[in-house]
């Protein structure tokens, strides 16, 4: 219960299609998917473009026409993300977030992805929210997730450290290809060194009293839909679960701050100092100073 995601009475009901779709051969299954959620459509019509940015799972944009108007997203799940990401509460985020207008409409599930609404605009890159007037954007939007309120009055609680601990339970220590071993044992710190590195995340910050609130958990820049003229979108919501509220930066903030290039045990020691300053200075907000920043999102 320390993370309780509750759907709001009235919220659309999600259908549940018995379709699998072959991530290398999605059309025949996209097709059958299609029939249903735009019955109208013409198979023979029906285009196709595959998203590259994602690490995690397929995405194509179905649609018909020249102009990507009306735009059905098919995301098919990537092999074994389950052992990390709770597919049920991925459903439930989605239709929590829609009855508050801060998500796509999802239209259906299936085998092993589901279907939602595609949003017009731009995917935002690290110099982008740099820019003061996108970032108070961004902060406009999150505060709408940080304001949804939990169930009955019931207090969530963080389950921050229980999830990075199931996450290290999930890292290889070695790999069978020479190269990838290679790889991983000089670019990537060990897993000794991100251990102390979490628990010197969990005494320093569990220091702090950060609000627990309903966060993204989400936040690199390409899960950020800008429209001109307008505001931006956090169509992505895997991962929508209660945490201390200054986490919800950490992914919009380290992107702009930290120097490029492979996450080595220098560059992990780099973001301590900038980590604590942001959430002690810029992103730290007290329970009265909740209030003020649940306001701005009305």
């Amino acid at each position: 219960m320390a993370n309780y995601i509750h759907v709001p009475e009235g919220a659309p009901l999600v259908p549940k299609l018995d379709v699998t779709l072959d991530e290398h051969d999605y059309r025949a299954g996209a097709l059958k998917l299609i029939k249903t959620l735009r019955p109208h459509w013409k198979p023979s019509e029906v285009k196709m473009k595959s998203f590259t940015d994602g690490i995690t799972n397929k995405l194509i944009g179905c649609y018909v026409g020249g102009a990507m108007q009306d735009v059905v997203l098919v995301r098919v799940y990537g092999n074994k993300t389950e052992l990390f990401v709770d597919r049920e509460n991925e459903v439930k985020s989605f239709r929590v977030l829609q009855a508050h207008r801060c998500a796509p409409r999802l239209y259906c599930t299936f085998n092993n992805g589901l279907c939602y609404e595609f949003l017009q605009g731009v995917a935002l890159e690290p110099e982008h929210i740099r820019s003061p007037a996108m970032f108070r954007h961004i902060a406009r939007q999150m505060a709408k997730y940080h304001a949804i309120h939990a169930h009955n009055g019931w207090v969530p609680q963080s389950d921050l450290w229980l999830k990075m601990s199931k996450f290290f339970s999930l890292v290889p220590t070695h790999f069978e290809d020479p190269e990838m071993d290679q790889r991983l044992n000089s670019e990537v710190p060990s897993t000794a060194c991100l251990r102390d590195e979490m628990i010197w995340l969990q005494q320093n910050l569990s220091k702090l009293g950060s609000p627990v609130v309903l966060c993204h958990n989400d936040l690199l820049c390409k899960n950020i839909i800008y429209k001109q003229q307008e505001d931006v979108s956090l169509p992505k919501s895997l991962h929508l679960l209660h945490r201390a509220i200054a986490t919800d930066w950490r992914c919009s903030v380290c992107p702009a701050r930290t120097p490029p290039g492979p996450v080595t045990t220098s560059r992990v020691s780099f973001c301590r100092p900038t980590l604590l300053s942001n959430v002690n200075q810029t992103f730290f907000y007290t329970p009265g100073a909740l209030e003020h920043w649940e306001c701005k999102a009305t």
